[in-house]
């Protein structure tokens, strides 16, 4: 649900933002044409239950990335929150491209706030940034020269651990997820590549069902009647958190191996489990960028990671432009150059849809398994799982 707007003035300072609060209302979108700057942006920060710190994470790394880029002096930046529910959300943006007080929309956001926004968007001529998990395969049909979207690559990484776990440990996967996770399409494209490849799912589990007695009630028998090779484990959040601490408890006799997400083990130290991630781990990022978020106290999370790439990428264009470019001259340049930020240098789909680029094993960067990846047919809707959830992943 909407909260309130908060408004943000930014100074860089040896590489780091500094960065200077206060409070506002929606109405404060009414003074922004009382002193104009170069560009106004309306930023959307991610309203998560489930995984409270996430607002603040993807925040701070969108400011940092502009301070990065040398921008925070070229535009206005007023933050927006945004749950699973857009109704609030959406009301507040469309009212703002009504009156013409916003240049461009960016930040993390929802499917459901993409879909009541973009036709908005699109009518005024405003630019549209949307960072995502990349937990659900979007349409090409909703590719516009004024929208582009870059994310977690959440499906990308599920099918690249389907070719790491079938490789090394073997064809028979048992899938352990949280009942979130079983509505998006990441599952699919695990289940499609794992089929491609020969593989075959033994058995399922899902955590939290209505009739369970506990979260991982059943689990352990389950895991052990199917003798599976690999064990998956999608899960998120505190979850992940619990999932890995009965894994600790129970491993031994299950006598099997465990994949996932890199999450996984972000809690819990002394598992081992084999993981791909569209970031590089802190052991192995670039120093620049491990130093500027050492300087600025933020975490090394996959959802500041995202903002500083949002933030560097559209930062640099906005520092690249001349005074006479018009903002879908901007979009058409930033749609053509390569995202910059943390994860290293990534590209946009053909249709600028997602993002793409190298992935990592654990704390290694694996070129080679990215190659591969890339020669592989490119996700289409058609093959997205029928049904799936729509809030948004990490958003419940």
């Amino acid at each position: 649900m909407i909260a309130t707007l908060h408004r943000r003035h930014f100074l860089a300072t040896g590489g780091a933002a500094a960065v200077t609060s206060v409070q506002a209302s929606a109405a404060a979108l009414s003074s922004l044409g009382a002193i104009r700057p170069r560009w106004r942006v309306l930023g959307i920060a991610p309203t998560s239950e489930k995984m409270p710190q996430l607002a603040e994470d993807y925040r701070q790394g969108v400011e940092l990335g502009l301070a990065q880029a040398g921008a925070t002096a070229l535009l206005e930046l007023n933050w927006l929150s945004a749950g699973p529910i857009p109704s609030a959300p959406a009301k507040v943006i469309n009212s703002a491209l009504q009156e013409s007080k916003i240049d461009a929309v960016m930040g993390w956001i929802p499917p459901l706030l993409a879909k009541r926004i973009s036709p908005a968007t699109r009518k005024a001529g405003v630019p549209l940034w949307i960072s995502d998990t990349g937990a659900d395969i979007v349409s090409t049909a909703e590719a516009h020269s004024l929208t582009v979207r870059h994310s977690l690559e959440l499906c990308a990484m599920a099918s690249a651990i389907a070719d790491k776990v079938y490789a090394q440990c073997g064809p028979r996967a048992f899938l352990s997820m949280g009942r979130h996770e079983s509505g998006f399409d990441f599952l699919q494209s695990f289940q499609n590549r794992w089929q491609a490849l020969g593989g075959n799912v033994v058995g399922r589990h899902v955590a939290n069902l209505p009739g369970l007695s506990s979260e991982f009630e059943d689990l352990k028998r389950s895991i052990v009647s199917h003798q599976p090779d690999v064990v998956v484990a999608l899960y998120s959040g505190p979850q992940a958190q619990r999932f890995t601490q009965w894994w600790q408890v129970h491993s031994t006799s299950l006598r099997t191996e465990l994949a996932g997400f890199p999450w996984l083990a972000e809690h819990t130290q002394g598992v081992h489990a084999w993981t791909v991630a569209s970031w590089p781990a802190a052991e192995v990022a670039e120093s620049g960028w491990k130093a500027r978020f050492a300087q600025a106290g933020l975490g090394w999370t996959a959802a500041a990671l995202l903002g500083a790439e949002a933030g560097a990428s559209v930062g640099k264009a906005l520092a690249a432009a001349s005074d006479t470019s018009s903002v879908h001259e901007l979009w058409a340049a930033l749609r053509k150059a390569p995202l910059s930020g943390p994860r290293g240098e990534r590209q946009w789909t053909s249709t600028a849809v997602d993002s793409a680029g190298p992935l990592w094993e654990g704390s290694v960067q694996n070129t080679d398994a990215w190659r591969r990846r890339q020669a592989y047919p490119q996700f289409t809707a058609h093959s997205a799982a029928p049904g799936g959830w729509v809030t948004g992943y990490f958003l419940t």
